[in-house]
């Protein structure tokens, strides 16, 4: 005897409002179930709520799962004139528009070929081309950037950052942070359906890392406060000098040696570890992975170890930075673990330039007289104030 299968509602979102003003550009972060991607789909009109309107004032053009929108029997040729019509252009418009399309994409050799023999990179690079082609008002972009190889990824980016110079609106759905931080002007946090956050980029950020922390019950160590699927597990990170000893502070232009000694949770057949540097402000310097270096790691077994060196020169000046490191799907990129300000370093003041990036500077006089000065001259902008202790003298400058 079988029994009737019994169901249950289950809302994706709940209580869910809010705006975005002309020229916005709002990341939307969760962790995963959160609701993320069925609020995209929800906003680019292709789920109609159940509550509740949505209005949209503009063109919009939405980038979402892997080859949405393509016909695989069609070629690329075919579903770049497909794609175009359904975003509202005409055939005029497709065709001014086709080559900067194609060339975007870099699918010329391949454009008559039937796109359900394309590589994911191949859909995702002609999928984005397409939306950013159209010039649309409104563009919303789920998780499927991270599909893009390194030098995709460097060209979505210019050409999102040209979209918000032009004023445009960007929608985004993403776990890299570190894109999340450098993009957006707002972030949206949603936990279980419901927004939990609506605020600057920054804030939102770290309120995710507790939300993480909080869903995966790992308040003890050495998982700390780790974010991702759980995958992996970040178990020891290290700044070391050329030594090999543990430094916290430096001289500008230091080479230094990141190491991270991870372990997987599960089997993974190839997987990239990764640095992202930061202020201590908060502010985005400088990110790298093994795998945009042509290097993986893998395949690992349930409980075996890695270790990763990760070796650079600290380019930067007087201030307090920071370091997270990451454990990543080289083909998705999805985010097996993440020690959010894994390790942090002070970078001493010293005499010869000043701002933030050391530039490794050497000057020069080369046609007129030149003078050598002594060393408290060399010491770089003069302080607006400075303060004797010999007296009651006390000196303006700058």
């Amino acid at each position: 005897r079988f029994s009737k299968p019994s169901y249950t509602d289950f809302n994706a979102l709940e209580d869910v409002s809010f705006s975005i003003e002309h020229g916005e550009t709002v990341g939307i972060i969760g962790h995963n179930g959160s609701g993320k991607s069925t609020l995209l789909k929800v906003l680019a009109r292709i789920l109609p709520p159940d509550e509740g309107t949505v209005e949209l004032n503009g063109r919009l053009a939405s980038l979402l799962e892997l080859g949405a929108g393509f016909h695989g029997d069609l070629s690329g040729r075919e579903n770049i004139y497909l794609n175009g019509a359904i975003l509202g252009l005409t055939r005029s418009e497709i065709d001014d528009r086709f080559d900067d399309i194609v060339d975007f994409a870099g699918v010329r050799p391949f454009l008559d070929t039937a796109v359900r023999n394309y590589s994911s990179g191949m859909y995702v690079r002609l999928g984005f081309a397409i939306a950013v082609n159209v010039d649309p008002d409104i563009l919303i972009v789920d998780e499927v950037l991270s599909v893009g190889d390194a030098q995709f990824q460097a060209r979505s980016l210019e050409r999102m950052q040209r979209f918000q110079s032009r004023g445009r609106t960007v929608v985004i759905v993403s776990h890299d942070l570190g894109a999340i931080q450098e993009l957006c002007d707002r972030t949206i946090v949603l936990d279980r359906g419901r927004v939990a956050f609506d605020g600057p980029a920054k804030e939102g950020v770290q309120l995710y890392a507790q939300l993480m922390g909080t869903a995966r019950g790992d308040d003890e160590e050495p998982d700390g406060r780790q974010l991702g699927t759980g995958r992996a597990r970040i178990d020891e990170v290290q700044l070391l000098d050329g030594a090999g000893a543990p430094v916290e502070q430096i001289s500008p232009s230091t080479q230094l040696l990141l190491r991270v000694r991870f372990e997987a949770r599960e089997p993974i057949d190839a997987c990239s570890a990764g640095a992202l540097f930061a202020t201590g402000n908060g502010d985005h310097l400088y990110e790298v992975h093994t795998t945009w270096q042509g290097l993986g790691v893998g395949p690992l077994l349930a409980g075996q170890s890695a270790v990763v060196d990760i070796r650079f020169t600290a380019h930067v000046l007087a201030g307090h930075y920071r370091i997270t490191v990451m454990i990543t799907d080289p083909a998705t990129r999805t985010q097996y673990a993440v020690a959010p300000d894994a390790v942090a370093f002070e970078v001493r003041p010293a005499p010869g330039g000043s701002g933030l990036i050391d530039m490794v500077a050497a000057t020069s006089v080369s046609e007129g007289p030149a003078l050598r000065l002594g060393a408290e001259s060399s010491t770089g902008p003069l302080p607006l104030l400075r303060v004797e202790d010999d007296g009651d003298t006390a000196a303006a400058g700058g």
